[in-house]
């Protein structure tokens, strides 16, 4: 498939599909996934007008970091301006908010509630979120995948997964004991 074809192909999920399901964009490490995202889909997106938030999911360790990154996103987007300065400021402020939520050890459950009610007032319809490097955040798989199942579903959310599926895949080999004689089995 190629870019162009690519682009519409996912113009046509955000626009009109109405399956409740999420795409994924896969392939190996290193054959351009996120440069065709960042160089390719970004500027066709923003000439048909659709808004979208990239977000890497690499590192992230909860379904609520993915929330409050993307919340973070949508809201740091809105003071996108094209002043090299704030752009620089928007992301040292971005880096220092997701430093602060994963590992400056801050307890933010007990605003959990209003991060929640904050994260709910963000209108999702008519955007597509791309979360890249599914494969390697430290999320439990199924857990991630329950969340986007429920954006989909619930919330309408129109999701891109981009993933090297061939990682996620990866299992550890079980290795059974071998029977010592016949009567073992």
């Amino acid at each position: 498939m190629t870019s162009n074809e690519l682009n519409r192909y996912i113009q046509h999920y955000v626009e009109k599909d109405r399956t409740k399901s999420a795409i994924m964009l896969t392939g190996e490490w290193g054959i351009g996934k996120s440069f065709y995202i960042q160089q390719n889909l970004t500027a066709f997106l923003k000439e048909k007008q659709i808004d979208c938030v990239i977000l890497s999911l690499y590192g992230l360790k909860t379904i609520e970091e993915v929330s409050k990154s993307i919340y973070c996103e949508l809201r740091l987007k809105k003071l996108q301006i094209n002043n090299e300065v704030i752009a620089a400021g928007k992301l040292i402020a971005k880096t220092c908010i997701k430093g602060l939520i994963s590992h400056a050890g801050i307890n933010l459950e007990s605003f959990s509630q209003e991060v929640q009610e904050l994260y709910n007032s963000i209108d999702l319809s008519g955007k597509l979120i791309i979360l890249e490097d599914i494969e390697r955040s430290q999320i439990d798989i199924l857990d991630l995948l329950g969340y986007v199942n429920s954006l989909v579903e619930q919330d309408g959310v129109k999701v891109l997964l981009v993933a090297n599926e061939l990682e996620i895949l990866r299992y550890d080999e079980i290795e059974y004991p071998q029977p010592k004689n016949e009567q073992d089995f």
